[in-house]
């Protein structure tokens, strides 16, 4: 009879290793390329949680055990690769939501619990959807005492002639461009260069923590110069 119980409680542990909560699969976007083991070591779920089922655990899921998908969760690095959560979901902005279709490039989803699963570049596929120039609303705002600036910059359509002028087709280039991202104060003084480099067209996250600078409450601006495009946001510092 013991051994009857012994063999029932083994069923029933492997029974909710299988079936641990599966439904969180299509709660984050392309969920189901890696499907457990997103949030578990095993890719067979349950059991314990990598760096990404670790962080759902401790700060994204609601009342009901649902996990929230935003973009606090898509701009943190869980595993510590380097690459944010949303990046290696192909959805580095949050913006992705239950019910809809999963963003990106299958493909290049890479897993945001294993260190080792990391995004080897921007596809062209996944340039040709960066139609324009994008500086998102900083997050969180109001911050203190960081906050995730992103950005993102467009493959630059061509205009190419055929040799008999017969016809002019677009082709998509990845030329660097060259790319700032400042803080002023609300008078216009630059308090802080985040970006000065040649970039290559893609999405791109940068944080802004004010503990290298002195900086007191209240509204800054942050500005993206590239090529010709310029866009300013505003965001607010709350001590």
């Amino acid at each position: 009879m013991k051994k009857m119980i012994f063999i029932i409680f083994l069923s029933l542990i492997s029974l909710t290793n299988i079936f641990s909560f599966p439904f969180r699969v299509s709660q984050i976007p392309n969920g189901n390329r890696f499907g457990c083991a997103n949030c578990h070591v095993s890719p067979f779920g349950g059991g314990p949680r990598n760096a990404f089922g670790q962080l759902v655990e401790q700060k994204y899921l609601d009342q009901s055990g649902n996990v929230t998908w935003n973009s606090s969760i898509a701009n943190e690095d869980a595993d510590g690769d380097g690459f944010s959560n949303g990046q290696e979901l192909q959805d580095p902005n949050g913006t992705w939501r239950i019910g809809q279709a999963d963003p990106g490039i299958a493909a290049n989803v890479t897993n945001p619990g294993d260190r080792n699963s990391k995004p080897v570049g921007t596809s062209v596929e996944e340039l040709t959807m960066i139609t324009t120039y994008n500086l998102e609303q900083n997050y969180p705002n109001p911050f203190n005492p960081e906050t995730v600036i992103s950005y993102s910059i467009p493959a630059v359509k061509v205009r190419q002639a055929n040799h008999d002028n017969s016809d002019v087709t677009l082709r998509q280039t990845q030329s660097d461009i060259l790319v700032t991202l400042k803080v002023y104060d609300i008078i216009g003084r630059e308090v802080a260069t985040l970006v000065n480099e040649y970039q290559k067209p893609g999405y791109y996250n940068y944080k802004f923590a004010i503990g290298n600078y002195q900086l007191s409450s209240g509204v800054y601006l942050y500005q993206l110069k590239a090529g010709d495009f310029i866009q300013t946001r505003k965001m607010i510092l709350m001590k």
